[in-house]
């Protein structure tokens, strides 16, 4: 089964043909990007399938996009949809967990959730599947592994960070793998 994702992020492809075994996973086309004007990640990710499926001729071929937030309950769910770009535009992962702990700092309540979605397009079908990963922010990133806000976010009763986690281990307890499984169950992928 070909699977083509859309986002050039080498870190989401890396992590989701490690997460849909079976696949051929690719990644889009350089300079795929279209703008994410949805509101929630479901619109955001039909966005993505949808502006890559007629790029992709091949139509046994599913197009999948990805699109995931962080959502903490101390600042109002933020910063949800705009994660990628919460220190700006042009953030980085570096700027984004720092602008996160300076946000929350002396902040008693530390509780966040990570929340994805996968919209998979053929022509004539579409298949949606999502996972939440509750946890906390931790007070100072941990942690060498992952990308995003892995370092500063402690999975419910892990007592590690993502960021402390292999890939397997993240893969197993991460927003995105428990789509991902949910995704590669509809796709008849193993044993999703």
């Amino acid at each position: 089964m070909r699977i083509v994702l859309a986002t050039g992020n080498p870190d989401k492809v890396r992590e989701l043909a490690a997460l849909l075994p079976g696949a051929a996973v690719e990644a889009a086309p350089e300079g795929f990007g279209p703008e994410e004007t949805g509101t929630t990640l479901l619109q955001n990710a039909w966005i993505k399938a949808s502006a890559l499926r007629p790029e992709v001729t091949d139509p046994q071929a599913w197009v999948v996009a990805d699109d995931s937030g962080l959502f903490v309950r101390a600042l109002d769910g933020r910063p949800g949809i705009f994660s990628s770009r919460y220190a700006g535009p042009d953030a980085t992962y570096a700027d984004n967990c720092r602008r996160l702990i300076e946000e929350l700092e002396g902040a008693a309540d530390r509780h966040a959730a990570f929340g994805c979605v996968l919209v998979a397009l053929r022509p004539g079908e579409a298949l949606v599947a999502s996972g939440v990963e509750p946890g906390a922010i931790t007070r100072a990133p941990r942690g060498r592994g992952g990308f995003g806000y892995d370092p500063v976010f402690e999975p419910e009763g892990t007592g590690r960070t993502m960021a402390e986690m292999s890939a397997a281990e993240k893969g197993a307890v991460s927003h995105r793998g428990r789509a991902a499984r949910r995704l590669a169950s509809l796709l008849g992928l193993g044993d999703g």
